[in-house]
Protein backbone atom coordinates (compact mmCIF):
# COMPACT_ATOMS: atom_id res chain seq x y z
CA UNK A 1 0.00 0.00 0.00
CA UNK A 2 1.35 3.39 -0.93
CA UNK A 3 2.19 6.02 1.63
CA UNK A 4 1.13 9.58 1.14
CA UNK A 5 1.65 13.09 2.40
CA UNK A 6 -1.38 15.12 3.44
CA UNK A 7 -1.35 18.87 2.90
CA UNK A 8 -1.93 20.47 6.26
CA UNK A 9 -4.53 23.25 6.48
CA UNK A 10 -1.99 25.37 8.39
CA UNK A 11 0.04 25.59 5.19
CA UNK A 12 -2.65 27.75 3.61
CA UNK A 13 -3.40 30.57 6.03
CA UNK A 14 -6.15 32.02 3.86
CA UNK A 15 -8.14 28.82 4.10
CA UNK A 16 -7.23 27.99 7.69
CA UNK A 17 -10.58 28.97 9.19
CA UNK A 18 -12.76 27.54 6.44
CA UNK A 19 -13.07 23.97 7.68
CA UNK A 20 -13.74 24.61 11.39
CA UNK A 21 -17.46 25.25 11.13
CA UNK A 22 -18.24 21.58 10.60
CA UNK A 23 -16.11 20.44 13.53
CA UNK A 24 -17.16 19.71 17.10
CA UNK A 25 -16.62 22.99 18.95
CA UNK A 26 -16.27 21.27 22.32
CA UNK A 27 -13.54 19.04 20.88
CA UNK A 28 -11.71 22.03 19.40
CA UNK A 29 -11.78 23.80 22.76
CA UNK A 30 -10.63 20.73 24.66
CA UNK A 31 -7.72 20.25 22.26
CA UNK A 32 -6.76 23.91 22.54
CA UNK A 33 -6.89 23.97 26.34
CA UNK A 34 -4.81 20.81 26.56
CA UNK A 35 -2.15 22.25 24.25
CA UNK A 36 -1.97 25.51 26.21
CA UNK A 37 -1.81 23.64 29.52
CA UNK A 38 0.93 21.34 28.21
CA UNK A 39 3.09 24.30 27.20
CA UNK A 40 2.51 26.06 30.52
CA UNK A 41 3.34 22.98 32.57
CA UNK A 42 6.51 22.25 30.65
CA UNK A 43 7.62 25.88 30.80
CA UNK A 44 7.13 25.72 34.56
CA UNK A 45 9.06 22.45 34.77
CA UNK A 46 11.98 23.94 32.84
CA UNK A 47 12.11 26.68 35.47
CA UNK A 48 11.88 24.02 38.19
CA UNK A 49 14.79 22.12 36.64
CA UNK A 50 16.93 25.25 36.49
CA UNK A 51 15.94 26.12 40.06
CA UNK A 52 16.90 22.72 41.44
CA UNK A 53 13.41 21.44 42.24
CA UNK A 54 13.84 18.23 40.20
CA UNK A 55 16.03 15.28 41.16
CA UNK A 56 17.27 14.47 37.68
CA UNK A 57 17.13 15.77 34.17
CA UNK A 58 14.02 16.94 32.32
CA UNK A 59 12.68 15.85 28.93
CA UNK A 60 10.14 18.10 27.29
CA UNK A 61 7.90 18.17 24.23
CA UNK A 62 7.98 21.79 23.06
CA UNK A 63 6.61 21.88 19.49
CA UNK A 64 5.24 18.32 19.96
CA UNK A 65 1.93 19.46 21.45
CA UNK A 66 0.11 19.18 18.12
CA UNK A 67 1.19 15.56 17.76
CA UNK A 68 0.61 14.39 21.33
CA UNK A 69 -2.73 16.13 21.88
CA UNK A 70 -3.97 15.71 18.33
CA UNK A 71 -3.34 11.97 18.41
CA UNK A 72 -4.71 11.40 21.92
CA UNK A 73 -7.89 13.30 21.06
CA UNK A 74 -8.94 10.48 18.72
CA UNK A 75 -9.17 7.82 21.42
CA UNK A 76 -12.04 6.61 23.56
CA UNK A 77 -11.64 6.65 27.33
CA UNK A 78 -11.10 2.87 27.47
CA UNK A 79 -8.50 2.71 24.67
CA UNK A 80 -4.82 2.08 25.37
CA UNK A 81 -1.91 4.45 24.88
CA UNK A 82 1.87 3.93 24.93
CA UNK A 83 3.38 7.44 24.88
CA UNK A 84 6.98 8.65 25.05
CA UNK A 85 8.79 11.46 26.88
CA UNK A 86 7.59 14.13 24.41
CA UNK A 87 3.92 13.34 25.01
CA UNK A 88 2.92 15.18 28.16
CA UNK A 89 0.01 16.59 26.17
CA UNK A 90 -1.39 13.11 25.55
CA UNK A 91 -1.24 12.34 29.28
CA UNK A 92 -2.94 15.58 30.27
CA UNK A 93 -5.60 15.24 27.59
CA UNK A 94 -6.55 11.79 28.90
CA UNK A 95 -6.81 12.76 32.53
CA UNK A 96 -3.44 12.72 34.25
CA UNK A 97 -2.88 15.62 36.63
CA UNK A 98 0.08 17.93 36.04
CA UNK A 99 1.21 17.64 39.66
CA UNK A 100 1.58 13.87 39.25
CA UNK A 101 4.07 14.41 36.44
CA UNK A 102 6.01 16.94 38.50
CA UNK A 103 5.94 14.56 41.46
CA UNK A 104 7.45 11.87 39.26
CA UNK A 105 10.42 14.08 38.39
CA UNK A 106 10.79 14.81 42.10
CA UNK A 107 10.61 11.16 43.20
CA UNK A 108 7.64 11.87 45.44
CA UNK A 109 5.50 9.19 47.09
CA UNK A 110 2.43 10.58 45.35
CA UNK A 111 3.86 10.07 41.85
CA UNK A 112 2.37 7.35 39.63
CA UNK A 113 5.17 4.98 40.66
CA UNK A 114 5.09 5.97 44.32
CA UNK A 115 8.63 7.30 44.05
CA UNK A 116 10.04 3.94 42.96
CA UNK A 117 10.95 5.34 39.57
CA UNK A 118 11.45 8.92 38.56
CA UNK A 119 11.86 11.47 35.79
CA UNK A 120 10.02 10.50 32.61
CA UNK A 121 8.90 7.02 33.73
CA UNK A 122 5.29 7.79 34.51
CA UNK A 123 2.00 6.32 33.37
CA UNK A 124 -1.35 5.29 34.77
CA UNK A 125 -2.82 1.94 33.90
CA UNK A 126 -6.19 3.05 35.23
CA UNK A 127 -6.22 5.58 32.37
CA UNK A 128 -4.85 3.05 29.91
CA UNK A 129 -1.41 4.72 29.85
CA UNK A 130 1.56 2.38 29.67
CA UNK A 131 4.49 3.38 31.87
CA UNK A 132 7.29 4.58 29.57
CA UNK A 133 10.66 2.77 29.49
CA UNK A 134 13.82 4.74 28.67
CA UNK A 135 14.74 2.66 25.65
CA UNK A 136 12.35 3.79 22.94
CA UNK A 137 10.58 2.16 21.17
CA UNK A 138 10.53 -0.59 23.77
CA UNK A 139 6.96 0.62 24.22
CA UNK A 140 6.07 -0.65 20.72
CA UNK A 141 6.21 -4.39 21.52
CA UNK A 142 4.14 -3.70 24.65
CA UNK A 143 1.64 -1.72 22.58
CA UNK A 144 1.45 -4.68 20.22
CA UNK A 145 0.76 -6.93 23.18
CA UNK A 146 -1.94 -4.61 24.47
CA UNK A 147 -3.61 -4.61 21.07
CA UNK A 148 -3.30 -8.39 20.84
CA UNK A 149 -4.91 -8.78 24.27
CA UNK A 150 -7.82 -6.55 23.23
CA UNK A 151 -8.37 -8.54 20.03
CA UNK A 152 -8.02 -11.90 21.81
CA UNK A 153 -10.61 -10.87 24.41
CA UNK A 154 -12.99 -9.49 21.81
CA UNK A 155 -12.74 -5.97 23.25
CA UNK A 156 -13.43 -2.93 21.12
CA UNK A 157 -10.16 -1.20 21.97
CA UNK A 158 -7.33 0.45 20.06
CA UNK A 159 -3.75 0.97 21.21
CA UNK A 160 -2.01 4.18 20.14
CA UNK A 161 1.78 4.14 20.42
CA UNK A 162 4.35 6.89 19.85
CA UNK A 163 8.04 6.87 18.99
CA UNK A 164 10.66 9.27 17.62
CA UNK A 165 12.39 9.24 14.26
CA UNK A 166 15.50 7.60 15.73
CA UNK A 167 13.43 4.72 17.06
CA UNK A 168 12.65 3.56 13.53
CA UNK A 169 16.24 2.27 13.31
CA UNK A 170 15.78 -0.16 16.19
CA UNK A 171 14.85 -3.82 15.97
CA UNK A 172 11.89 -3.55 18.33
CA UNK A 173 10.26 -1.06 15.93
CA UNK A 174 10.41 -3.58 13.11
CA UNK A 175 9.45 -6.56 15.26
CA UNK A 176 6.37 -4.77 16.61
CA UNK A 177 5.27 -3.54 13.17
CA UNK A 178 5.80 -6.97 11.63
CA UNK A 179 3.73 -8.78 14.27
CA UNK A 180 0.99 -6.15 14.41
CA UNK A 181 0.56 -6.09 10.64
CA UNK A 182 0.55 -9.87 10.20
CA UNK A 183 -2.02 -10.31 12.97
CA UNK A 184 -4.13 -7.29 11.90
CA UNK A 185 -3.92 -5.85 15.40
CA UNK A 186 -5.75 -2.65 16.39
CA UNK A 187 -2.66 -0.44 16.59
CA UNK A 188 -1.85 3.04 15.37
CA UNK A 189 1.87 3.85 15.41
CA UNK A 190 2.79 7.54 15.51
CA UNK A 191 6.31 8.60 14.54
CA UNK A 192 7.30 11.99 15.93
CA UNK A 193 9.84 13.25 13.41
CA UNK A 194 11.61 16.08 15.22
CA UNK A 195 14.71 16.18 13.00
CA UNK A 196 17.20 14.66 15.45
CA UNK A 197 17.69 11.37 17.29
CA UNK A 198 19.47 12.96 20.21
CA UNK A 199 22.24 14.61 18.12
CA UNK A 200 21.94 12.47 14.97
CA UNK A 201 20.24 14.30 12.08
CA UNK A 202 17.70 12.57 9.86
CA UNK A 203 20.15 12.43 6.95
CA UNK A 204 22.34 10.05 8.98
CA UNK A 205 19.45 7.88 10.17
CA UNK A 206 17.63 6.69 7.08
CA UNK A 207 17.52 6.84 3.28
CA UNK A 208 13.74 6.98 3.40
CA UNK A 209 12.39 10.31 2.21
CA UNK A 210 9.55 9.94 4.71
CA UNK A 211 9.42 7.68 7.73
CA UNK A 212 5.86 6.78 6.82
CA UNK A 213 7.36 5.07 3.74
CA UNK A 214 8.40 2.29 6.10
CA UNK A 215 4.76 1.21 6.19
CA UNK A 216 5.25 -0.32 2.72
CA UNK A 217 7.42 -3.06 4.19
CA UNK A 218 4.49 -4.26 6.29
CA UNK A 219 1.72 -3.82 3.74
CA UNK A 220 -0.09 -1.23 5.83
CA UNK A 221 -1.08 2.41 5.24
CA UNK A 222 1.34 5.20 6.09
CA UNK A 223 0.81 8.94 6.00
CA UNK A 224 2.98 11.98 6.71
CA UNK A 225 1.42 15.18 8.05
CA UNK A 226 2.49 18.54 9.40
CA UNK A 227 3.05 17.83 13.09
CA UNK A 228 2.59 21.48 13.99
CA UNK A 229 -1.00 21.33 12.71
CA UNK A 230 -2.97 19.63 15.46
CA UNK A 231 -6.04 19.03 13.30
CA UNK A 232 -3.98 17.46 10.51
CA UNK A 233 -2.59 15.06 13.13
CA UNK A 234 -6.04 14.45 14.60
CA UNK A 235 -7.56 13.64 11.23
CA UNK A 236 -4.77 11.29 10.16
CA UNK A 237 -4.72 9.41 13.46
CA UNK A 238 -8.53 9.28 13.57
CA UNK A 239 -8.47 7.54 10.20
CA UNK A 240 -5.99 5.01 11.57
CA UNK A 241 -8.04 4.49 14.72
CA UNK A 242 -11.18 3.89 12.66
CA UNK A 243 -9.30 1.38 10.51
CA UNK A 244 -7.92 -0.41 13.57
CA UNK A 245 -11.28 -0.51 15.30
CA UNK A 246 -12.86 -2.01 12.18
CA UNK A 247 -10.43 -4.94 12.32
CA UNK A 248 -8.35 -3.82 9.33
CA UNK A 249 -5.05 -3.72 11.21
CA UNK A 250 -2.44 -1.09 12.05
CA UNK A 251 -1.18 2.00 10.29
CA UNK A 252 1.62 4.54 10.62
CA UNK A 253 1.24 8.30 11.01
CA UNK A 254 4.34 10.47 10.81
CA UNK A 255 4.11 13.98 12.23
CA UNK A 256 6.89 16.35 11.22
CA UNK A 257 7.97 18.88 13.82
CA UNK A 258 11.12 20.20 15.50
CA UNK A 259 12.60 19.52 18.92
CA UNK A 260 13.00 23.09 20.12
CA UNK A 261 15.00 22.17 23.24
CA UNK A 262 17.88 19.75 23.58
CA UNK A 263 17.27 16.04 23.96
CA UNK A 264 16.95 16.90 27.64
CA UNK A 265 17.43 20.17 29.49
CA UNK A 266 21.08 19.38 30.24
CA UNK A 267 21.75 19.19 26.47
CA UNK A 268 22.59 22.60 24.91
CA UNK A 269 21.72 21.30 21.41
CA UNK A 270 24.74 23.07 19.95
CA UNK A 271 24.73 20.55 17.11
CA UNK A 272 21.54 22.11 15.71
CA UNK A 273 22.15 24.80 13.06
CA UNK A 274 20.81 28.12 14.40
CA UNK A 275 18.90 28.63 11.14
CA UNK A 276 16.77 25.56 11.95
CA UNK A 277 15.70 27.00 15.28
CA UNK A 278 14.96 30.32 13.57
CA UNK A 279 12.83 28.65 10.89
CA UNK A 280 10.87 26.43 13.24
CA UNK A 281 10.29 29.19 15.79
CA UNK A 282 7.71 30.52 13.33
CA UNK A 283 5.78 27.22 13.48
CA UNK A 284 4.71 27.07 17.11
CA UNK A 285 1.77 24.60 17.10
CA UNK A 286 0.09 26.22 20.08
CA UNK A 287 0.18 29.70 18.53
CA UNK A 288 -0.86 28.38 15.11
CA UNK A 289 -3.94 26.67 16.50
CA UNK A 290 -4.88 29.63 18.68
CA UNK A 291 -4.72 32.01 15.71
CA UNK A 292 -6.79 29.60 13.67
CA UNK A 293 -9.49 29.39 16.33
CA UNK A 294 -9.61 33.17 16.67
CA UNK A 295 -9.80 33.63 12.90
CA UNK A 296 -12.67 31.15 12.73
CA UNK A 297 -14.56 32.84 15.56
CA UNK A 298 -14.38 29.75 17.79
CA UNK A 299 -12.75 31.88 20.48
CA UNK A 300 -11.93 35.56 20.80
CA UNK A 301 -8.65 37.13 21.89
CA UNK A 302 -9.89 37.68 25.43
CA UNK A 303 -10.72 33.98 25.76
CA UNK A 304 -7.28 33.06 24.43
CA UNK A 305 -5.57 35.30 26.97
CA UNK A 306 -7.73 33.93 29.79
CA UNK A 307 -6.97 30.34 28.76
CA UNK A 308 -3.23 31.01 28.89
CA UNK A 309 -3.59 32.74 32.25
CA UNK A 310 -5.53 29.81 33.71
CA UNK A 311 -2.96 27.37 32.36
CA UNK A 312 -0.09 29.28 33.95
CA UNK A 313 -1.91 29.33 37.28
CA UNK A 314 -2.64 25.60 37.01
CA UNK A 315 1.07 24.95 36.48
CA UNK A 316 1.97 27.09 39.49
CA UNK A 317 -0.57 25.26 41.64
CA UNK A 318 0.72 21.89 40.43
CA UNK A 319 4.27 22.84 41.44
CA UNK A 320 3.13 23.91 44.91
CA UNK A 321 1.35 20.61 45.47
CA UNK A 322 4.20 18.49 44.16
CA UNK A 323 6.75 20.35 46.30
CA UNK A 324 4.62 19.86 49.41
CA UNK A 325 4.00 16.15 48.81
CA UNK A 326 6.00 13.62 50.87
CA UNK A 327 8.98 11.58 49.78
CA UNK A 328 8.71 7.75 49.95
CA UNK A 329 9.45 5.98 53.22
CA UNK A 330 11.01 2.58 53.86
CA UNK A 331 7.86 1.09 55.39
CA UNK A 332 6.24 0.23 52.06
CA UNK A 333 9.31 -0.07 49.87
CA UNK A 334 8.38 -3.61 48.77
CA UNK A 335 4.76 -2.82 47.92
CA UNK A 336 3.93 -3.06 44.27
CA UNK A 337 7.33 -4.42 43.27
CA UNK A 338 6.22 -7.99 42.56
CA UNK A 339 3.04 -9.21 40.93
CA UNK A 340 0.96 -11.65 42.97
Amino acid sequence: MATKTKEAPAAAAADAADDLGSRDRDLLLRIYRAMVLTRAVEDRMVAMYKGGDLLGSLYTGHWHEGISVGAASTLRADDYMAPIHRDLGAHLYRGMDAWQVMASFMGKATSPTGGRDGTLHYGRLDLGHYNLPSHIPANFPVATGMAFAAKYRGQDKVCLAFCGDGSTSRADFHEALSMSSVLDLPNVFVIENNQFAYSTPISMQSKSMQFSDKAKAYGIPGVTVDGTDVLAVHDAVAEGVERARAGKGPSIVEGITMRMHGHAEHDPADYVPPAMFEEWSKKDPVELFEKRLVAAGVIDQATAEDTRKQARQAAIDARKKALADPMPTAENIEDGVYAD
